[in-house]
């Protein structure tokens, strides 16, 4: 995803929560894009410096003042906040809010009116301007979650189009996601194991279904208010169909702290199941050490530590974690995809025969 972008969905989520009435620091905002630290902290000062209409400032004079701050044409910065309460006008729903945006579409929690229930109303965020592809792009996520019924994986209700738009409405998850619950804290090992065999699990469903996510990170893990853990967001979706191949691009995709060497090299052949696998690992990983396993001061400095580096033994970083759950969890950032668990599958049931006591499959990885 283009660098711009990134920050810009930043300041909409610093904005939203600003209308909301809360408060959310540069740190927690760039938690999973520490590079980004800089650059945002630097427009949100330029925005909390925006005046306010009863400062005696009209609002066309305050965008000005913020698209010199920010380097930014005027016309492309618009009233955050009014989008957020206003929303779209989609037939058969109520839009109550924004709830977050992702690479390709933006997220709002609606009420569906027939069945009277709260749903998460996904819509293509470039709009009326999508190009084709975007909107091929978002057709293939809806499609493909469509299909599936499982207790872990976010559901699809319908799929549409509003004004020559698709949208698809969804399960909505009201416990927020695992990134909000982490905060850079660690959690228990057998709380952190459990998470990871459901999540394994609900991905395993996906694969024997030809679907690879390709963007598994704590963002993307949703959870109830009891928190059951929900997959979410396969914008970045990879059909795995018998005898198909996906050409070889130049376009980086997922995120860099939770992506396989595979994504960061840009080896499409390579992407498949145990890239998710991959990912598992480095969420485990920071659900035992409250940190991903990579942290670069730049894209270009993580996606290199990624295709090049080890990443620390956990127990380094938190020594109480048992010897057997780092090995899995070390077993799964292999940067070879052959040297990773063969599946999902078999990632869960190594984790169950840690929960359960028993010997488990994995052997440690490097010295120690």
């Amino acid at each position: 995803m283009p660098l711009d972008t990134q920050v810009d969905q930043l300041l909409s989520r610093w904005e939203e929560a600003r209308a909301n009435g809360e408060r959310i620091s540069v740190e927690d905002l760039c938690r999973e894009t520490p590079e980004l630290w800089e650059v945002v902290s630097r427009k949100i000062r330029a925005l909390e410096a925006m005046p306010s209409p009863a400062d005696g400032a009209s609002e066309c004079d305050s965008v000005v003042q913020v698209a010199v701050e920010l380097d930014t044409p005027a016309t492309l910065i618009p009233d955050t906040a009014s989008r957020i309460r206003m929303g779209p006008k989609v037939d058969g729903y109520e839009i109550l809010h924004r709830l977050g945006e992702g690479g390709m579409g933006v997220v709002y929690k609606a009420r569906q009116l027939r069945l009277n229930r709260l749903v998460a109303l996904k819509m293509i965020s470039a709009g009326a301007h999508a190009s084709h592809t975007q909107r091929d792009a978002f057709r293939v996520e809806a499609e493909a979650i469509a299909r599936f019924q499982h207790p872990n994986i976010v559901q699809v209700y319908e799929t549409s189009e509003q004004d020559g738009l698709p949208y698809f409405s969804m399960e909505y998850v009201g416990g927020g996601s695992l990134a909000q619950r982490l905060k850079r804290e660690p959690l228990p090992p057998k709380q952190a194991a459990e998470l990871i065999e459901t999540l394994a699990r609900g991905m395993h469903y996906a694969h024997q279904r030809n679907i690879v996510h390709r963007d598994l990170k704590p963002g993307n893990v949703l959870l109830t208010e009891d928190g059951v853990p929900k997959i979410a967001d396969f914008g970045l979706v990879k059909y795995l169909p018998q005898g198909a191949e996906e050409a070889e691009t130049q376009a980086i995709r997922g995120t860099p702290a939770y992506m396989a060497p595979e994504q960061a090299a840009v080896q499409a052949k390579l992407i498949g199941p145990r890239t998710d696998v991959y990912a598992l690992g480095a969420i485990l990983y920071e659900l035992l050490t409250g940190r991903p396993p990579f942290l670069g001061s730049s894209v270009v400095e993580a996606l290199d530590q990624v295709r090049s580096q080890d990443p620390v033994r956990p127990s380094e970083l938190q020594p109480t974690i048992p010897r057997d759950l780092e090995t899995i969890c070390l077993k799964c950032l292999q940067k070879e995809p052959e040297k990773r668990y063969l599946s999902a599958e078999v990632l869960a049931e190594d984790i169950r025969r840690f929960l359960c006591g028993e010997p488990i499959m994995a052997r440690r990885v490097g010295p120690g």
